[in-house]
């Protein structure tokens, strides 16, 4: 196999030390810049959270269920980055630059693919996909303003995380960082002017925060073209890149796949809990809605340890060090836990400040408290399953951590959370029980599961189901042994 360390143009950026030297400076040579990253990701929605929090509970409530609509988009986003990733990460760990950079242009194909049907959806079943979500009068209409603009420019969200993850999965997460860091301060600029009318702009209410997002989207996609094309990039976009390889495509499909499902079992999962919040009224749905978007914020760092850890496992593994990937995993899953104790403590201790920051309806900041507190008794066990999790992803092994997602979030989860809301007669806190009783199954079933050694096994077979199209270099020796 021809290996292409330097590009004949220009100079490749190759990163240095995740294979080798201490694992601290490894995870957190990835971990801070995707922490920061993933903080400024977020600050897209809350950002449109505080926003639109100004308008009313309403339009909040609207917010909150299109942004559950918005999750079976980044089902396809995420399946094809997970992919992605990992395929990358595999094939730098053991120097093929040049196979890294078609997974790149095939990533691109696929996205581009995936926002077609997105296109699509936006003109035939943004309504009923709302009303499915138990969507009703003025939250349907806010709502449907904003999914049929996400929806029509989801062009921008399947490149940029595209490339973000081809990135982060070569070992660059800097680039990344610094084209959130140019749209989020777009957004920060655009999000008022749009969404409540500021100067000259018209006042768009919800769906001015999803214009907002994909116009400061796009402009942080040319910073990453340019990047690509013309800088000093671990990555390198030529057009030979851009012809369909259905090889490479079906190892990200067969990879991403359940990285989708995962998303959809999720997002199923959300269905059944989003239909049983409704049911307790629009105040409800608002507390919730900002309770899950404080929670995902405070996922934050775990998801870019997380990446950093699926990362170290992907090259790693490429680079014959299967021991080294497992350390890795277990090392980052420590920094993640101690990250989280102060926000445990936060969260008990002043949920309903925290609340009142969004929305300061009095039935709002009781509810959300509540939510808040239930929430970080079971953060500890969150810390197993993001990390873990993430990690099998990056070796390829995608399929085990969606069967224990399954068995959390569907087995565990709905079932506990109709029975306490319902049955029992618990009400909202019923809900909230049924989210702890998840974390708490997937937590423990990520240890058992990593432990096992499951992720080495299936890393093996990816490596040669490529072999008949690409003739990679021979199983190592470390392999043989798929225990801990």
């Amino acid at each position: 196999m021809r290996r292409n360390n330097v590009n004949n143009e220009r100079e490749r950026k190759i990163e240095k030390g995740l294979v080798e030297g201490r694992l601290s400076r490894s995870i957190w040579k990835l971990a801070a810049p995707m922490m920061i990253g993933g903080a400024l990701q977020d600050l897209f929605s809350l950002v449109d959270l505080f926003f639109v929090g100004r308008l009313g509970h309403v339009e909040v409530a609207a917010l909150s269920i299109a942004g559950t609509v918005v999750a079976i988009l980044m089902m396809l986003v995420m399946g094809i980055a997970v992919g992605t990733t990992a395929l990358v990460a595999h094939f730098t760990g053991e120097k093929n630059y040049e196979m890294s950079d078609k997974v790149l242009g095939q990533t691109l194909i696929l996205g581009l693919a995936g926002s077609g049907l997105m296109v699509l959806a936006s003109f035939f079943l943004v309504e009923p996909l709302l009303k499915l979500f138990g969507a009703s009068g003025e939250v349907l209409v806010y709502a449907a303003q904003y999914l049929k603009i996400t929806f029509g420019f989801s062009f921008f969200i399947f490149f940029f995380v595209g490339i973000n993850q081809a990135l982060r999965g070569s070992g660059d997460a800097k680039t990344p960082l610094y084209a959130l860091v140019i749209a989020n301060i777009l957004n920060i600029v655009l999000d008022p002017m749009l969404i409540m009318g500021y100067g000259p702009f018209p006042k768009m209410g919800v769906a001015g925060s999803a214009l907002a997002t994909a116009m400061t989207r796009g402009v942080g996609l040319l910073f990453l073209f340019g990047h690509l094309l013309f800088g000093h990039s671990t990555l390198h976009l030529k057009l030979k890149y851009l012809q369909p390889n259905v090889s490479l495509m079906e190892r990200i499909v067969s990879i991403g796949s359940f990285a989708s499902l995962q998303v959809l079992i999720r997002e199923i999962s959300f269905l059944f809990l989003m239909r049983l919040v409704t049911s307790f009224g629009a105040i409800t749905l608002a507390a919730y809605g900002i309770g899950s978007r404080l929670r995902t914020f405070i996922m934050v760092p775990g998801n870019g340890l997380a990446n950093s850890a699926a990362v170290l496992v992907g090259q790693n593994l490429g680079a014959g060090k299967p021991e080294r990937a497992q350390k890795a995993a277990w090392r980052t899953v420590l920094y993640y836990e101690i990250i989280l104790m102060p926000i445990v403590l936060l969260f008990i201790l002043l949920a309903p400040d925290i609340v009142k920051i969004f929305n300061d309806h009095p039935e709002v900041v009781t509810i959300g408290s509540s939510f808040l507190r239930y929430l970080a008794v079971t953060f500890p066990f969150l810390a197993f399953s993001l990390v873990f999790s993430q990690a099998m992803n990056g070796a390829g092994d995608t399929k085990t951590p969606t069967i224990i997602n399954a068995i959390g979030q569907l087995g565990f989860r709905i079932p506990a959370a109709y029975i306490c809301a319902l049955s029992l007669g618990m009400g909202y806190k019923g809900i909230w029980l049924g989210i702890n009783a998840s974390d708490l199954v997937q937590g423990l079933g990520m240890i058992f599961i990593f432990q096992s050694g499951h992720w080495k096994e299936t890393f093996i077979k990816h490596k040669k189901k490529m072999e008949s199209e690409v003739n990679l270099t021979e199983v190592p020796a470390e392999y043989s042994s798929t225990g801990s």
